[in-house]
C-alpha cells in the first residue's frame, strides 16, 4: 500500500511538472513581431515662429487640422528576457494642414505686424526607435494583451505652401518626432491603439516676387487607429 501511495504521488509530481513545462512552452514569443498600422486624429500647432526680411514674429497661430497617416514597424522580443521590454523601430508617415490664417496681429522685433494668409500642407516621413512593456501575456497572446510604448526619431517634413495670387511652393526640412501611446489586442493579430506625438521642423519659404521667410512648425498630434500584426 505504501508503495502504491508513493508511486501515485511521484506520478502526480511528474504530471504536474510536465504541465508547468508545457505551459511555459506554450507561451512562445516569436523573435520578430511585424505590423502595419493606419491612424486618424487631430493636430494642434503651437509656438510657431515666423520671420521675413528681418522681421521676426513669435507665436503665430496655425490652424488645427485632421492628422492622418500610416506605419510599418517591427518589434524584437529578445531583450524581454533581460530587460523586461521589447525594442522596435517603425517608419511613420503623417499628413496634416497647419494653415496660417490672415488678419493676425503679432508682436515682433519691430512692433506689431500682420502676416499674409498662407495655405500649408505638411507631410512628415521618418523612422523612430521604440520600447514597449508587454502586459497580460498568455499562451494565446504571447506579445501581451496590451502594452504602453514610447519612441523618438527623425526624418523629413515636406511643406507645400501657397498665398493668394502666387504659385505653389515646396520645402523639405529635417524633422524630429517624439511619441508615446498604448495598444490593446482585440484579436491575436489585430490591435487598437491611441497615441500622442510631437513633430518639430523649420522651413524656408521662397514665394514668387517676395523675400524668403522662415517658419518653425511645432505640432502635437492626438491619433488613434488599428494595427495588423503578422
Amino acid at each position: 500500500m505504501k508503495a502504491i501511495v508513493t508511486s501515485t504521488l511521484l506520478l502526480l509530481c511528474i504530471l504536474g511538472y510536465s504541465e508547468i513545462v508545457l505551459a511555459q512552452e506554450e507561451v512562445q514569443v516569436r523573435p520578430i513581431d511585424l505590423y502595419i498600422s493606419g491612424f486618424v486624429g487631430y493636430s494642434h500647432p503651437f509656438k510657431t515662429e515666423f520671420s521675413s526680411a528681418g522681421v521676426t514674429a513669435q507665436d503665430a497661430e496655425l490652424d488645427q487640422s485632421p492628422s492622418v497617416g500610416g506605419k510599418i514597424g517591427i518589434w524584437i522580443t529578445a531583450p524581454r528576457k533581460f530587460l523586461g521590454i521589447d525594442l522596435g523601430a517603425e517608419i511613420d508617415i503623417t499628413s496634416f494642414g497647419p494653415n496660417l490664417p490672415g488678419g493676425q496681429v503679432l508682436q515682433s522685433n519691430v512692433g506689431l505686424v500682420s502676416p499674409i494668409a498662407l495655405d500649408f500642407s505638411a507631410v512628415y516621413l521618418g523612422i523612430s526607435v521604440l520600447a514597449r512593456l508587454p502586459l497580460g501575456v498568455t499562451p494565446e497572446l504571447p506579445n501581451g494583451r496590451w502594452f504602453p510604448y514610447i519612441g523618438f526619431g527623425g526624418g523629413g517634413q515636406r511643406l507645400t505652401f501657397q498665398a493668394v495670387g502666387t504659385n505653389e511652393g515646396r520645402h523639405t526640412a529635417p524633422a524630429f518626432q517624439g511619441l508615446g501611446g498604448a495598444k490593446v489586442f482585440v484579436t491575436k493579430h489585430i490591435a487598437a491603439f491611441v497615441e500622442g506625438k510631437y513633430i518639430h521642423a523649420s522651413h524656408t519659404l521662397e514665394a514668387q516676387g517676395g523675400p524668403p521667410a522662415e517658419l518653425t512648425v511645432n505640432s502635437v498630434h492626438g491619433v488613434g487607429g488599428l494595427s495588423f500584426h503578422f
